[in-house]
């Protein structure tokens, strides 16, 4: 398993863009983030998986791309500003996640994550706007 997301709200998404796909078992272990597992969905973006988002992401940022230019910036943006919660992680590391209650703390902690010195770039975060 590799990063995984899940989300809650009835937003409109752009059709292009987003491919709704239903949630494995293994991300219901999430769910409790958002909730419980009630209309809990996950997606492809432009189609790709999250995980690829945010690796290509770090490969971007460390060529001198620009954070509020890659993929994942705009992703989270795009989710935020259409009221959609969601939880992200990497494998079954979904016990502790950062939770964030502002637009600037999910942008902020996304990118310290993915920029961290580890290289590891794994994102924990829950998007607790309301």
């Amino acid at each position: 398993m590799s990063e995984g997301i899940i989300c809650k709200g009835e937003g409109k998404l752009s059709a292009s863009d987003f491919s709704i796909v239903d949630v494995s078992e293994f991300l219901m272990r999430g769910a409790f983030w958002l909730g419980g597992t009630s209309g809990i969905w996950t997606f492809r973006y432009k189609g790709k998986e999250i995980d690829n988002i945010i690796t290509d992401a770090q490969s971007q940022m460390h060529n001198g791309i620009q954070y509020q230019d890659t993929q994942i910036y705009k992703l989270l943006n795009c989710l935020m500003d259409n009221n959609i919660r969601f939880a992200m992680w990497y494998d079954v590391y979904v016990e502790k996640l950062d939770l964030c209650n502002t637009k600037n703390e999910v942008l902020q902690t996304c990118y310290e994550q993915i920029m961290d010195a580890s290289g590891m770039c794994e994102v924990y975060i829950v998007s607790n706007i309301v």
